[in-house]
Parts: structure tokens; C-alpha cells; sequence
């Protein structure tokens, strides 16, 4: 297959797409720009300053499914066969001053010495160039082997879990928000990340380019597992709407602008943002549902108690074009805080575990609650990875973000069974073949 023009991803069709630089250290190794900008090396260890790196290519990179292709249309062949190389021009070997450029103390007093040597020189350049062909081939195909098809199976299950952690924000709590997304690393289960785009309507979440850079990595080294979701605006509560909500209760044209303002901060830090929306303090009112399907979001995520109160439907369920999830179980428990602190108890294990099993006994959907802020000891993490370990030890039982599931229905790849759910795995797929809708 010949190469693609930067317009269009070759793999999905989405015209999310942009240019990454190929760089190789002086070391040897060869990666993308963004992947060493940081440093060190993780061939040699060493810094990867801007003096340390040769430009070696450019090509593209689709926004929603990773697959890196070449810029330009080339001939048939193989990534290696397709890539032109250029040489500089050799001195002709033959003697009379062409190796003047050569040290005296290196250069052989005889003609047949210098013959000899400007053929070395040739082979050694020409060696050189085909090394670094290889390597910027080898970043090429390495994406076409990712594409290979995936094998997929129904698989039946009692309850599908989903994690929301909430209040993603810049420069609060980093450690924090490192140690709760290793747990999930760790145990290998996916979670949703709500994330603020303006905190107060003053730090917008671009301002702290190390947050940003962190996120872009997950969804760089684990594809799938961390979906990146709009958690409000400003996360200041607006109204009094249900004893409190951002959006909830303001007009539609200045809901309209928040998302927006808040889409734009998003895709800016962040590769892939999902069409999922967490409305701050879990409530939302009927003009932010119209507002969310104007611009095609598929999902909204509030509170259990909202919902049931605002639609006395059982989730999930869809309304007005829109998807709504709700929250079923907060680890933080609220009503037992101090005034005059920031400490927020949590609830213990026993009630974490008994919500999650009254789910998988009414086959309902589980979305989990967190907040990571609040994870600041060993022994708050510990906990959260003891309900983990207590959910993966439950049989037939699976994980996955807001985005998957919607998309899992969407595309009848989830289906709500008379005892349960059917889900054809992996669910992952279905959200890489889907593509974000986003810009």
C-alpha cells in the first residue's frame, strides 16, 4: 500500500490527524520527537537536549486510533523499499586532493592508500544512510503490525464495572493522581478521568503542561484504558439547582459556551478527548442535555440520586439523544466530613464491597465513584485496590470506561441479557474502530 496524505487516517478514515517528527539520538536510537522531549534517553539513559537529536523524517499520526503513516504518496513496496534516500556527494576516489579535507595525519601517503580509503569512506557513509532508513521503517511497520485484526468473542457477564475518577486538575495533588492511576495500571482495569478545564475560571488546565504531558503519556502507553472526560467548566457551583450544580439551571446559550470553552482547553491538553460529560456535583438540567447533543456528545455521567429523582428511570437509559450513566456508589462518604477541613472520610471496605455486590446480584451497572485528591495515604490506596481485587475475584464480571460501554451499545457489541450482559470482547476494539468524534 502506497503512503497517505496528512488529510485522512489510512486505518480509520478520521481526518484528526497530525505530523510528529522522527528524531535519532546520538546514541542511535530513533523515536518520535515528543516521546524523548523529556529526556533521558531510554536506550542510553542519557539527556536528550535539542543538540543530542538528528532530524530524520516527519510523518503522520491519527489523533483517534495511534497509527502512524508516511506524508506523502509513494510507490508500492515494502516501508524500507518506499523510503528515498538522499547521499551526499563523495569525493571521486582518486588522488590529487579530494581527501584534503582529512587531517594530514590521517591521510595515506600513497595513491593506492588513498584510493582505498575514499572507497571505506563510501561504503560507511552509504551504510549510515540505509541504518537510519531501517530505523524510521521500522517506526512505520511496527504500526501497520498493530492493525493486524483482533480476534473477538462474546462473553457473558453478571455486571459491568466502571470507574469515574473525578476533579482531574492542574497542579493539585500530582502524587496523588500518579498513585491512584498506578493502582489501575497495576491491576489492569480502565477508568474514566473527569477533568476540569478551568479551575475557578482562573488555572485552565493547558497552564500545567506537566499534567497535560502525564495524560498524553497514559493514553500513549495504555490505549484504552483511561478515557479523558469533560468534568464541567469552571466546577463552581452556579445555581442552587438540587442544592447545587454548575450547569444545571443556566441558560443554554452560556452552557453552550462553558462546553465549548471547556472542548478547546481539553483538546489542547489531552490527545483524544471522549464525548463523555460529568457534570460537576453530579446534576444537569434539560437544556445541558440539549446543549451535550448539539454537540454530539453521547454520554452523560451525574449522580444516582439525581437521576432517579430528575427521571425515575433506572439507569442506564437514554433521554433527549443522550446516553445518561450515572455514578453508583461515591467512595468519599460526604455526610460524615468535618466542617473546617479538607480531610474527607472514606467509607470502609464493607460498603464499598456490599454496594458492588447488590450490583452483580440485579445485573446493574456499577460506575464507581472516586476522587483522587482525597487518596493521599498507603491506606487509602490499599483500600481502593482491596475493592478492586474484590470485583476481579467475582465471576463474570468485566471493567470498562463510559466511552466503551456507550460505544459497546451503540454498535450492538453490548447487549443487556434476561441475567446479565453479553459484551463482545475486547471491548477496546469497538472504541478504536469507532474513532472519537472528537476534532
Amino acid at each position: 500500500m502506497g503512503g497517505h496524505s496528512k488529510g485522512e487516517c489510512q486505518q480509520c478514515g478520521s481526518s484528526s490527524v497530525t505530523t510528529e517528527r522522527i528524531v535519532e539520538h546520538r546514541c542511535g536510537h530513533v523515536s518520535t520527537a515528543t516521546a524523548v522531549e523529556d529526556g533521558p534517553c531510554p536506550k542510553c539513559g542519557q539527556s536528550t537536549r535539542t543538540d543530542t537529536l538528528a532530524a530524520v523524517n516527519t510523518v503522520c499520526r491519527c489523533r483517534d486510533c495511534g497509527r502512524r503513516f508516511e506524508v506523502e504518496s509513494e510507490p508500492a513496496g515494502t516501508a524500507l523499499e518506499r523510503r528515498e534516500i538522499t547521499f551526499p556527494e563523495l569525493p571521486t576516489p582518486t588522488p590529487g586532493g579530494e581527501l584534503s579535507w582529512l587531517p594530514d595525519r590521517y591521510l595515506p601517503t600513497s595513491d593506492h592508500g588513498q584510493r582505498l580509503l575514499a572507497s571505506v569512506l563510501v561504503v560507511v557513509i552509504l551504510l549510515s544512510g540505509v541504518a537510519v532508513a531501517i530505523s524510521v521503517s521500522t517506526v512505520l511497520e511496527s504500526e501497520q503490525t498493530d492493525a493486524a485484526p483482533i480476534d473477538r468473542t462474546w462473553e457473558e457477564y453478571d455486571t459491568i464495572v466502571i470507574f469515574r475518577n473525578d476533579d482531574i486538575q492542574p497542579w493539585y495533588n500530582p502524587e496523588a493522581m500518579r498513585a491512584v492511576d498506578q493502582v489501575f495500571i497495576e491491576e489492569e482495569v480502565p477508568v474514566t478521568l473527569g477533568i476540569i478545564p478551568m479551575v475557578g475560571g482562573e488555572q485552565p488546565i493547558t497552564a500545567d503542561e506537566t499534567t497535560c504531558s502525564y495524560l498524553r503519556s497514559l493514553e500513549t502507553e495504555y490505549p484504552g484504558q483511561f478515557e479523558m472526560a469533560l468534568h464541567g467548566y469552571t466546577h463552581e457551583a452556579q445555581t442552587d439547582f438540587y442544592n447545587g450544580s454548575e450547569f444545571g439551571g443556566m441558560p443554554a446559550t452560556t452552557q453552550a459556551e462553558w462546553l465549548a470553552a471547556g472542548e478547546e482547553l481539553m483538546h489542547d491538553c489531552v490527545d483524544r478527548p471522549s464525548k463523555t460529560f460529568i457534570p460537576p456535583m453530579n446534576t444537569y438540567d434539560e437544556s445541558t442535555v440539549d446543549v451535550l447533543a448539539e454537540a454530539e456528545y453521547s454520554v452523560v455521567s451525574g449522580g444516582d440520586w439525581f437521576t432517579s429523582m430528575q427521571y425515575n428511570a433506572t439507569p442506564p437509559f437514554e433521554a433527549d439523544g443522550i446516553r445518561h450513566v450515572p455514578e453508583t456508589q461515591a467512595f468519599e462518604n460526604w455526610t460524615a466530613a468535618e466542617d473546617g477541613t479538607d480531610e474527607v472520610p472514606l467509607y470502609d471496605l464493607e460498603t464499598l464491597t456490599d454496594s458492588f455486590d447488590r450490583s452483580v446480584e440485579t445485573n446493574a451497572v456499577h460506575v464507581q465513584m472516586i476522587h483522587y485528591q482525597y487518596f493521599t495515604s498507603d491506606q487509602r490506596l490499599e483500600r481502593l485496590r482491596s475493592l478492586i481485587q474484590h470485583m476481579k475475584a467475582t465471576d463474570d464480571v468485566t471493567f470498562m470506561t463510559l466511552e466503551q460501554f456507550d460505544a459497546g451499545l451503540e454498535a450492538d457489541e453490548i447487549e443487556e441479557t434476561d441475567d446479565g450482559w453479553r459484551v463482545l470482547e475486547p471491548i477496546e476494539a469497538t472504541t478504536a474502530n469507532r474513532g472519537s468524534v472528537a476534532s
